[in-house]
């Protein structure tokens, strides 16, 4: 294999299961091609030209803290903001925060939401927001949001 982006697909195979199975990411096979682009540049990091010989190093050690978090850097979007993704947030405020509310209007009036994959919190924030903004006795609610 030469020395360029391309992981052979049997390496590419192994990587992602290992991913997977350290780090808790999936890449399902229509993101294998992210998955060979972002392990590049972490290739790179760790100071290989050839990603093939940079998945049989990692397959074959044991990464310290400091190299997992190289790692999962270059595995996962770095990016956070409020209401990061907008279009998930309207449909959030427009079709399904409102049936969960008049549904659980009459069940207890409460709402429990899970926000998975944030990273400093911006993303669980705006929830919260929306839901103030959407419910005026908010007060009488129970709402968690685990982040």
């Amino acid at each position: 294999m030469s020395d360029n982006k391309n992981i052979s697909d049997q390496h590419i195979a192994r990587l992602s299961k290992f991913i997977s199975e350290h780090l808790g990411l999936y890449f399902p096979g229509k993101r294998l091609d992210d998955l060979r682009n972002k392990f590049y540049l972490a290739a790179m990091k760790f100071g290989f030209s050839n990603p093939d010989a940079c998945v049989e190093w990692l397959l074959s050690s044991q990464l310290t803290q400091e190299q997992i978090e190289i790692l999962s850097s270059h595995l996962t979007v770095g990016e956070t903001h409020f209401y990061r993704d907008k279009p998930i947030y309207d449909s959030l405020e427009k079709f399904i925060l409102p049936e969960i509310i008049n549904a659980r209007k009459k069940q207890g009036r409460y709402i429990r939401i899970w926000s998975a994959g944030c990273s400093s919190g911006e993303e669980p924030y705006s929830v919260a927001i929306l839901l103030h903004k959407m419910l005026p006795d908010i007060t009488d609610w129970n709402i968690s949001i685990i982040a």
